[in-house]
């Protein structure tokens, strides 16, 4: 039975290429004409296996004659994949029109060499899977599955508009396949892969051999209402089918499912359909299955007369196409495929062998002359490495003296950063200490007026104590100065000190804040003629990140001193209602923290641009800059995970910007 479900697949796959070539149905004497119409031999085929696919459409019997045609025009063209073309076209029409399965399986084995010399893969799937189904036929199962999957092996490219149609094909094979061996699930599991196939070919003579395939899955998973559910849909749109082969697939399948779910007398009916397509069709193949389900029908239900009949009538197709001389036919044509894989194989490993002694002579070539190379080469080493020597000597000396000079520029650069630290530090302590000064001389000058009026005879104790209060308010601010001034140089020490190494958790809004203050104050205390307006706007949901902040400070203060130094020098260079300007705005993105350092200077050149992060490199005059301030921060910010870009636009500004992580 599940044969049938084998054959419609490849009965429909000849059909349906006809998608692809929107010929027009014509009569034999109109197709002659127009052939004899062409003169190229190539266009003279391609119109013929189009006009061979167009006539499948509405019958399931191939026209020898065309086939003959085709034949011919590939032999005279010399074309192992049109000759591959033309042997399939006759294997199907012997095998699939005629049931003559032996003659078809021939000219299947005839093209199979042929397509694949000239590696056209969707007609080697094509072979394989009409050679599995004339195997299907003889029950030999294993054979069957064996050139199924060689057919699923050499699919078309994805990306090639017959894929989904050979994907289907293979699909309903091995559905097939484990219908026979009666595997269930994975029955099941290739049916529903076949309904999903059809949606995507849109084409309704895919949607009933699908569902058919389901339905017989479901029987035999004893899923009834599943069954019945696949059936009766099939049933539906049986009117609308044409094709004998696909109405003998449902006939096929339903019969088998009638029987097994003992509705016998339904069972029957649609046997009695099934003989009149036998006979209608005039194929033994449909009259075969026809007689042998009657057979269960009449056996089921006792009554000898009629099983009698119809075990004959099975018995005489049977002879007619399964003779003792065509199986020993179909022996012979397997024992010389399985020779012709063999000779195939012999060929490989032989081609294989001669191309490992071709490399390995190659490989031989090229050692030895690799050998006379390195012996050459050894021999100008020793004569060079005396040579290397001196000058690994030179370079050595060289580069001691550069590393020298090197450590004394970032100590001179360290030593400009703490000069400018510490000159803010102190304008910051000044205000404090200065209040502190001041209330102590107020302080001394009430306390000495509290003694003098209380020396007095009549002394006013009111004013007494309103002195008394004084000097202890005076005390406090005394007090909350010292502590404010004692707070600058903790976190001026803390800032300060050697760095650890160690990350911790830093309010980076209040370090830039600070730095930013301690920057000016200290140009402010060389110059005092120095003046800039300062902005700032801190992103207040950023938080404390993980950073070593005595680094992050020294990258700060280093690029707030270059944006005071380019506003300062656009001052000095006179121009009119110009407002120095420098801002610090820090904002988190996504996962980022961004701190951007922004000046209204001169800029930077386009030219210097790629230049600003080396080592040595600097714009200030000689003797003002060790070219080493944005090399360091460079380095420390890497070192952070995070990165420095550089926004310019020249004569109007720079704006510098830090991104640390932001956790």
């Amino acid at each position: 039975m599940h044969q049938t479900l084998k054959i419609v697949s490849a009965t429909i796959f000849w059909i349906t290429s006809i998608f692809y070539c929107q010929a027009q149905k014509k009569d034999i004497d109109s197709f002659q004409v127009k052939l004899s119409a062409i003169s190229q031999p190539m266009q003279q085929f391609n119109f013929i296996r189009k006009e061979l696919e167009h006539s499948n459409n509405t019958s399931d019997n191939i026209d020898s004659s065309l086939c003959i045609q085709l034949l011919s025009i590939a032999q005279q063209l010399k074309k192992d994949s049109l000759l591959a073309i033309s042997y399939n076209w006759i294997g199907a029409y012997f095998a699939f029109s005629k049931a003559d399965y032996i003659s078809g399986l021939e000219y299947f084995f005839k093209g199979i060499p042929l397509a694949e010399k000239a590696k056209d893969k969707r007609r080697i799937s094509s072979l394989y899977f009409d050679i599995s189904l004339v195997y299907s036929e003889f029950k030999n199962y294993q054979a069957e599955y064996e050139y199924t999957v060689k057919g699923g092996e050499n699919l078309p490219d994805p990306s090639s508009p017959l894929y989904n149609f050979m994907l289907i094909q293979y699909q309903n094979n091995v559905c097939g396949y484990y219908l026979d061996i009666n595997k269930a699930d994975s029955a099941l599991h290739y049916a529903r892969l076949s309904i999903e196939t059809s949606g995507k070919l849109g084409i309704g003579l895919y949607d009933m051999a699908s569902i058919c395939l389901t339905g017989a899955a479901y029987a035999l998973a004893n899923d009834t209402a599943n069954a019945d559910s696949a059936f009766t849909k099939a049933l539906s749109i049986l009117p609308n089918i044409k094709l004998s082969s696909l109405r003998s697939l449902f006939y096929d399948t339903y019969i088998k499912y009638l029987i097994q779910a003992s509705r016998l007398k339904q069972a029957a009916s649609f046997c009695r359909q099934f003989i009149d397509l036998g006979n209608t069709a005039n194929s033994n193949a449909i009259r075969l299955k026809a007689v042998v389900y009657m057979q269960q029908i009449f056996d089921t239900l006792h009554q000898t007369d009629s099983a009698y009949y119809y075990s004959r009538q099975e018995s005489k197709i049977n002879a007619a196409i399964f003779s003792e001389g065509n199986i020993n036919r179909l022996q012979a044509l397997s024992f010389h495929e399985k020779l012709r894989n063999i000779e195939a194989m012999e060929k490989q490993t032989a081609y294989n062998n001669q191309m490992k002694e071709y490399i390995l002579a190659v490989c031989l070539f090229f050692f030895i002359v690799i050998g006379i190379f390195l012996y050459r080469n050894n021999r100008q080493k020793h004569h060079a490495n005396s040579v290397l020597q001196e000058q690994k000597q030179k370079v050595e000396n060289t580069l001691n003296e550069l590393k020298s000079t090197q450590a004394q520029l970032i100590q001179s650069e360290k030593m400009a950063s703490l000069g400018e630290l510490t000159a803010g530090i102190a304008h910051e302590i000044q205000n404090p200490l200065n209040f502190v000064n001041n209330f102590s001389e107020i302080n001394k000058e009430l306390l000495e007026e509290l003694k003098a009026e209380r020396l007095k005879p009549d002394a006013d104790g009111d004013l007494q104590n309103d002195l008394i209060n004084d000097v202890i308010s005076n005390e406090e601010k005394i007090n909350h100065h010292g502590k404010r001034a004692d707070a600058i140089v903790k976190g001026m020490l803390q800032h300060s000190q050697t760095s650890t190494g160690q990350k911790e958790p830093t309010d980076i809004n209040k370090l830039a804040g600070e730095y930013l203050r301690l920057s000016y104050h200290g140009l402010r205390a060389k110059d005092k003629s120095f003046n800039a307006t300062l902005k700032t706007d801190f992103d207040e949901t950023i938080g404390n990140i993980y950073i070593i902040p005595q680094d992050i400070g020294r990258v700060l203060l280093n690029l707030i001193n270059n944006s005071f130094y380019a506003v300062d020098e656009k001052k000095k260079s006179g121009g009119e209602n110009y407002e120095p300007t420098v801002s610090v705005i820090t904002k988190r993105i996504n996962d980022k923290i961004e701190i951007k350092v922004s000046d209204n200077g001169n800029g930077i050149p386009q030219k210097i641009i790629d230049k600003i992060f080396q080592p040595f490199f600097t714009t200030k005059p000689t003797g003002q800059g060790t070219g080493l301030g944005l090399s360091l921060s460079y380095d420390i910010v890497k070192a952070h995970g995070g990165e420095i870009k550089v926004a310019t636009v020249e004569g109007t500004g720079s704006t510098l910007i830090v991104i640390l992580p932001g956790r």
